[in-house]
């Protein structure tokens, strides 16, 4: 018995750290999955207290890489990336053009997943389950403090599609899930599945060069932010030609995301603080600067998939410099 013991105690640093290579190489491969692979299918979408169902089609044509995400209820609505092109479909009829690089609404946050998750994470696995008739292995991605949300994924055992995805805070409340209920692998599928539909007014949300503005040469100087957390990209925006762009930060810890948009106010015009949250994204906005009458004034929202707690500790935590 003892020697037994003593084999097993032997064994089990190799069993664990063999175990633990394992969910990693599992999501490197569904993110390779979900960016190499020709398919389409419907998933349930939830996210807060609202339910939707929609269709994707994904497939690489000459070495370009398109989607399209449709609304099968309520308003028709669809995104569609032909490579990093993208067009927002609008319900109007109208359509935004803008560029990307992940993909598109619940699907991108497997495009950020094929590297390491940093050390806020712990990445188990979870046992097997079936989704959409197909067999699928369990991942449970934990967050290790109170600054992200975790994951509950189910990845699909033959292609390493990801079938279901969970989103979950602290408690383990479910604040978004995406279900496919039917799944075809290998459709065929050409370019004229990803074309855009005619379009009356053609919007574009277009990049601003900062030496083009002033709000160009803003400083977001951040005296905290959640370990682990580092800057994507900075950029200028220009929504509507009347209005000044808007600088937007992005920060990244490998898979939570958020924004920093700060909009400069014009004298006379007014703007409100507040928070809202739709599911698992909460947007915080702060008014900074207007100490006296000839302080230039700003509008500071953040937009993300992180606790409220989280995302108001950011903006009180910003200072705005830098010439104006």
């Amino acid at each position: 018995m003892l020697r037994r013991a003593a084999l097993l105690l032997m064994m089990f640093p190799v069993l664990a750290l063999a175990e633990g290579s394992q969910p990693q190489s599992l999501l490197t491969a569904m993110a390779e999955a979900y960016r190499s692979l020709d398919y389409q299918g419907r998933f349930l979408y939830m996210y807060g207290n609202q339910l939707s169902t929609m269709k994707v089609r994904h497939a690489v044509i000459d070495g370009r890489e398109y989607e399209r995400l449709t609304h099968l209820d309520g308003p028709l609505a669809e995104l569609i990336r032909q490579d990093d092109d993208v067009i927002c479909v609008h319900p109007d009829r109208s359509i935004t053009r803008l560029r990307a690089e992940e993909g598109l609404g619940p699907m991108q946050f497997q495009a950020r997943i094929s590297q390491a998750l940093p050390a806020q994470y712990n990445v188990l696995l979870d046992g097997d389950d079936r989704v959409a008739g197909r067999e699928a292995s369990r991942v449970r991605i934990a967050a290790l403090d109170n600054h992200r949300h975790g994951y509950r994924l189910w990845i699909d055992q033959d292609s390493n599609l990801l079938l279901k995805s969970e989103m979950v805070d602290a408690r383990g409340v479910v604040l978004e899930r995406i279900e496919f209920v039917t799944l075809d692998i290998d459709p065929a599928l050409t370019v004229d599945d990803f074309a855009a539909p005619a379009a009356a007014v053609v919007h574009a949300i277009e990049d601003v060069a900062p030496e083009a503005h002033p709000q160009g040469r803003l400083e977001l100087d951040m005296t905290w932010l959640p370990e682990g957390f580092e800057v994507l990209e900075k950029d200028l925006r220009r929504n509507t030609p009347d209005r000044d762009p808007v600088a937007a930060l992005a920060y990244s810890d490998g898979l939570a995301t958020f924004t920093l948009f700060v909009e400069n106010l014009p004298e006379g015009r007014s703007a409100e603080e507040g928070v809202s949250r739709m599911g698992p994204t909460v947007a915080v906005s702060r008014l900074f600067g207007g100490t006296d009458e000839t302080a230039a004034r700003y509008l500071v929202t953040l937009v993300g998939e992180i606790p409220q707690d989280t995302a108001e500790r950011v903006l009180a935590a910003a200072r705005i410099g830098g010439s104006q």
